[in-house]
């Protein structure tokens, strides 16, 4: 291993960072399928307990935003897809060229382009509830799964995926619970807050 690393670093790294970041995007993806196949109400899957990058390894309210469109950049699912990506494209490059620079370069610009387009559908799929004929409501009793930080005791809100009429929507939420709700953590929409916003409350593991 450490002459394969000492006789051709640049591939050994790119590969070193392809490899790991494709098995998590597969395993994010698998997970989110089975979960949605899971439950008869199509409800968000739950983490299955595994922490770290599927779990409490998570964006919060500091994820980079540009401009006032709320598009989250430096995501976990982002930067998975932008080391997958550019990983793989460098090692092409790498293959293709021989040249240390142009492989670096084609890895930055496709996985760059990984990452706002992993951003962009979230985006996207956040605002097909903007047109109004969402019923918010339709979402208590279902569960759903922490994307942003649900401080505790009403103190502020946060964000949840949740299937809302066979449509995986981002909703505010806010919670009583006397602890934060963390990123992958599955809880139950309880009831309505203000506005749109859902009330949740932890869902507690067997």
């Amino acid at each position: 291993m450490k002459e394969w690393f000492m006789s051709d670093p640049l591939r050994a790294a790119l590969m070193t960072v392809a490899v790991p970041a494709t098995v998590i995007m597969i395993l994010q993806t698998v997970m989110i399928f089975i979960g949605m196949a899971g439950h008869s109400d199509v409800d968000m899957p739950d983490d299955n307990g595994i922490d770290g990058v599927f779990g409490n390894d998570a964006p919060d309210a500091h994820d980079f935003h540009v401009g006032d469109s709320g598009l989250r950049i430096f995501t976990v699912r982002g930067m998975v897809a932008f080391f997958a990506v550019g990983g793989w494209a460098g090692l092409s490059a790498l293959s293709l060229s021989g040249s240390g620079a142009a492989a670096i370069i084609t890895a930055f610009v496709f996985g760059t382009l990984a990452l706002l387009l992993v951003a962009w559908f979230f985006r996207w799929a956040a605002s097909l509830n903007e047109n109004g004929t969402l019923q918010m409501d339709s979402a208590v009793g279902k569960m759903g799964e922490v994307y942003i930080t649900v401080p505790p005791h009403r103190s502020g809100t946060g964000k949840v995926n949740v299937i809302i009429q066979g449509r995986l929507t981002e909703a505010e939420a806010m919670t009583e619970s006397d602890r934060p709700l963390k990123y992958g953590e599955t809880v139950e929409v309880v009831g309505m807050a203000v506005g749109n916003t859902l009330m949740v409350k932890p869902v507690r593991k067997e």
